[in-house]
């Protein structure tokens, strides 16, 4: 279970828009029975009954949660039932009006797409405000396999392109040297 994406400062009043989204990055449902959501002033949200599919998400909005982000310098926790912390997220500075945080392998960039409850919607970095840190113990080592999809797609794009252009251009080659 790992934060995949978090909006602090959404257009508009924070507490109709602000979310915090986990994403079950393991094989197997996750109870989250008893664990624990937490913010830099020490704000806590404890789930009750709550499973999360194998490879899907949970939106958490400011209703369900109580948490309000801070717009200049966050740390969100996660812990499970035990107290062991599973994932930390932060951001410093002040998050930009509309622009979630969404991870991107061991760290957390901004995009100006928010996907509350989806897969993350990844643009070039505008910022390194954000970082997190994955645990050891967590069982956050697998991060959510959209992102690397879309990496690979873009690369697979890109040498598709580069290897029609190779061939464009020897058979260019070829017909002038020819004749």
């Amino acid at each position: 279970m790992i934060i995949s994406e978090f909006l602090p400062n959404p257009v508009g009043k924070d507490t109709d828009a602000e979310f915090i989204e986990l994403f079950n990055d393991g094989l197997k449902p996750v109870n989250l029975s008893g664990w624990k959501m937490k913010d830099a002033s020490g704000k806590t949200f404890t789930f009750k009954s709550q499973a999360v599919e194998a490879g899907k998400y949970l939106l958490l909005d400011y209703k369900t949660t109580k948490i309000i982000l801070n717009n200049d310098a966050e740390t969100l926790f996660l812990y499970d039932a035990n107290g062991n912390l599973i994932d930390k997220a932060e951001f410093s500075g002040v998050a930009p009006e509309g622009k979630s945080f969404v991870r991107q392998n061991s760290q957390f960039v901004l995009t100006s797409k928010p996907t509350p409850g989806k897969v993350n919607i990844l643009e070039i970095p505008t910022s390194s405000l954000a970082s997190a840190e994955i645990l050891p113990n967590s069982s956050a080592i697998n991060i959510n396999p959209s992102i690397n999809l879309s990496g690979l797609w873009i690369g697979f794009f890109i040498a598709l392109i580069l290897a029609f252009l190779s061939v464009f251009i020897l058979t260019r080659l070829n017909l002038l040297y020819d004749g």
